[in-house]
């Protein structure tokens, strides 16, 4: 539109256009969202001005260029992160949505497998971009690595280089062994970055930074910059530029704390570049900045005077700095007390961008515009209600099961008793604190204010259903969750089913995407960021990858560990039921082959899931579909855990291997049961929601053999609460499917 124009109107007009868009862009802010990285709430001067070195952690750290944007602008005191890990509070931030309504307790690196999908979870990027701003993000992702699902490109960001997950700052390697020293740093399209090697990240996401202020002077632009800092690993930007991931001291000891003051420190000073920057180009007046910590700080930092830190949903977990400065917009050297969460940051920033306009009308966004209460003569919102749910699957000890909300003044929370292996009690503790007397919740006032510890538990119990997302794709749920106040929810899916009598269960929605490719061998080269695992240079040769196929040439002699395709974790196992590989072998004599699916999560004993199945070597290409519900690690939620391909290699003769896919593939429309033989005479299958419908119910052994054999079909009867499908056939282990007639 604006070409045609150009050609018809005069230089005057061309003039007059300049101008309104130069008066647009002043009434429309440039916009920066900094964030830090497990930075403790009093580690920066001006949140601890009391820091005296005398308390652990308790050393000052010098951060003037930090400080001075408070000094500028406002900082904000009962700021909170909408989790307490990484991952999720940036899916908070950028889809202006609880991390919980996408079906989970925000509690996973990124959601399985396919991390924010842009066709279902919109962000502020996509918004902004079409609001006209020039977008881009230089930084720590983490919310999905998946081409044309979850990149920063399909999210609306025009130009990106991205870490995943945490790397190491100077070689940009995984802490997964299984990374083999491949750098986890993409740029814009999903290319690996291999030229910045020894470049310490933050200099790398800053330098970036700095160019794109420059290119971008003359129209709006949105800056996300997530640095990786001061998370681990503890790598001083002094250090040795071959240091590995895992290189530096402990979080919990003295020369540990050490280094994070310096990356604090040096983090302070990249800062320092961008305001210079905004400031020889005279754009400060007309940016706003935003900085905040993702989440609670670790061992390393100082969350004074909070307790406890990050993965925990104590105040010291949750509870962030955040500063906001927009010159004659946010009153300089200002300080304000309201309490605000991570998705308030999301919709001011689209609102000073006129951007709300572009967000679905049906879309629920859970934060609120701050800017009226943040200019000057701003008026306190009305009081406010905050939740969080955290359940830990990811540490080998210490599992965490807790839940909280924070009302006003008050706090409540609740702590689930662990059982061991993954399970947690029924039992809890629940406590209450009176937040604006006791930020540091030394005090429970559980027993003393009952009738305030039971106005906040049933304002839980309402937040809980107010935020959930019933169209989610992501629910996990396992027989160890029967009964639990969550089970009601459930009900909203068609076909559903509730109280199966003596077994196990586990509800299946439809999902949007029925496969994922493992891999696809399709980004010259890059494999996802996951390479072959080979056991020696001699005997297996170093992968490559062709005309969007790998290729491999494996010797005999082959010993462990065994040549090995794998994707790390984070696959959802009730969405998929079979893994599909196709493959060609040739330059052996053996008709076949031996090889494997890998099944393996933390705790599982390496190969007791695995699925051997033959490998045809006749030099043709075979498509083999492994039904990957035999393997009893597929009953777990494998988040943790590994899935791949372990490639033949016992042949006598030297063979090659190529492998064009991986993928798993689910099957829509039916209810997955997991039964284990009931006795009697049956099981009834119950939900409010099968009142008065026609439904057949079919069994399989496995899904990828056989047909569905019919067990039942009928009208569903009608009862008080519930309905009952029942049949008198013995119950049998497998799997069923519900069909409406």
């Amino acid at each position: 539109m604006k070409a045609r124009l150009v050609k018809l109107i005069a230089g005057c007009a061309l003039a007059l256009l300049a101008t309104l868009a130069c008066e647009a862009n002043e009434t429309r802010p440039n916009i920066i969202f900094m964030m830090a990285d497990d930075l403790g709430y009093g580690d920066l001067s001006c949140y601890n001005p009391t820091a005296d070195g005398t308390a652990p952690n308790n050393t000052p750290i010098d951060t003037p260029r930090i400080n001075s944007l408070a000094t500028a602008g406002v900082r904000l005191t009962d700021f909170y992160s909408a989790a307490t890990l990484c991952s999720p509070s940036r899916r908070a931030l950028l889809t202006a949505r609880y991390p919980n309504r996408l079906g989970e307790w925000a509690e996973a690196y990124a959601t399985a497998p396919f991390g924010v999908e842009a066709s279902k979870e919109p962000t502020i990027g996509m918004w902004l971009k079409a609001a006209g701003y020039a977008t881009a993000v230089y930084g720590k992702w983490n919310i999905g690595e998946t081409k044309d699902i979850s990149w920063p490109t399909v999210h609306g960001f025009d130009d990106w280089l991205i870490i995943d997950h945490n790397t190491g700052y100077f070689q940009h390697q995984n802490d997964n062994a299984n990374c083999h020293g491949q750098e986890m740093l993409f740029r814009t399209g999903g290319v690996r970055e291999t030229s910045l090697r020894g470049q310490y990240l933050t200099d790398i996401f800053t330098d970036k930074a700095l160019e794109f202020i420059e290119e971008k002077q003359d129209e709006p632009f949105f800056l996300y910059l997530p640095w990786s800092v001061p998370h681990t690993p503890l790598q001083s930007p002094s250090g040795d530029p071959s240091m590995a991931y895992d290189a530096g001291p402990s979080t919990t000891t003295a020369e540990g704390r050490a280094v994070y003051v310096e990356m604090v420190e040096y983090l302070d000073s990249r800062i320092g570049k961008i305001l210079d920057k905004l400031d020889a180009l005279e754009l400060t007046s007309n940016t706003l900045i935003v900085f905040v910590s993702d989440n609670g700080g670790q061992t390393a930092a100082n969350n004074w005077p909070l307790k406890k830190s990050k993965q925990w949903l104590e105040e010291g977990g949750v509870r962030v700095p955040m500063i906001l400065q927009w010159p004659g917009s946010i009153p300089a050297d200002s300080v304000s007390d309201q309490p605000a969460i991570m998705m308030d940051a999301a919709v001011t920033v689209l609102s000073v961008a006129d951007a709300l306009q572009y967000v679905p009308t049906n879309r629920v966004l859970d934060g609120v515009d701050l800017m009226p209460v943040l200019k000057e003569g701003g008026s306190p919102l009305a009081s406010r209600t905050f939740g969080w749910r955290r359940r830990d699957w990811s540490k080998t000890s210490n599992y965490l099961r807790q839940e909280s909300l924070r009302k006003g003044d008050w706090k409540f929370l609740r702590s689930y008793d662990y059982l061991g292996s993954k399970q947690w009690a029924e039992t809890y503790t629940d406590e209450l604190f009176h937040l604006t007397s006791d930020v540091g919740e030394t005090t429970n006032l559980a027993v003393t204010e009952t009738v305030k510890l039971e106005e906040l538990r049933s304002e839980f119990s309402d937040w809980k259903t107010d935020t959930v997302d019933l169209d989610a794709e992501f629910l996990v749920w396992s027989a160890d969750q029967t009964g639990s106040p969550d089970q009601a929810r459930l009900d909203a899916y068609l076909p559903t089913a509730l109280n199966v009598s003596g077994s196990s269960y586990l509800p299946n929605p439809s999902p949007l995407v029925t496969g994922f490719d493992l891999y696809d061998f399709t980004w010259d080269g890059d494999m996802q960021g996951k390479v072959l695992d080979r056991n020696n240079e001699t005997r297996v040769s170093e992968p490559v990858v062709s005309n969007g196929v790998l290729l491999v040439e494996i010797q005999p002699g082959c010993v462990f560990p065994y040549p090995t395709l794998y994707r790390i974790g984070y696959i959802d196992t009730s969405r998929f039921q079979i893994l599909k590989v196709r493959m060609r072998i040739t330059g052996a004599a053996e008709d076949a082959l031996a090889a494997k699916a890998l099944l393996r999560y933390d705790g599982w004993t390496v190969g007791s899931g695995d699925i051997p199945f033959t490998a045809v070597s006749d030099g043709e290409w075979h498509q083999y579909a492994i039904d990957v519900t035999l393997s009893p690690a597929w009953d777990q939620w494998l988040s943790t855990g590994r899935i791949g391909l372990q490639l033949p290699y016992q042949a006598s003769e030297t063979i090659t291997v190529e492998v064009d896919h991986l993928r798993l593939e689910s099957r829509d429309g039916f209810l997955q049961l997991s039964l284990s033989p009931a006795g009697g005479s049956g099981f009834d299958i119950s939900s409010p929601s099968l009142v008065g419908r026609s439904y057949s119910l079919y069994h399989r052994e496995s899904l990828s053999a056989g047909d569905w054999s019919p067990v039942f079909s009928g009208t569903a009867g009608s009862g008080e609460e519930t309905v009952h499908l029942h049949t008198d056939a013995t119950a049998k282990s497998g799997f069923y499917k519900l069909v409406e007639e």
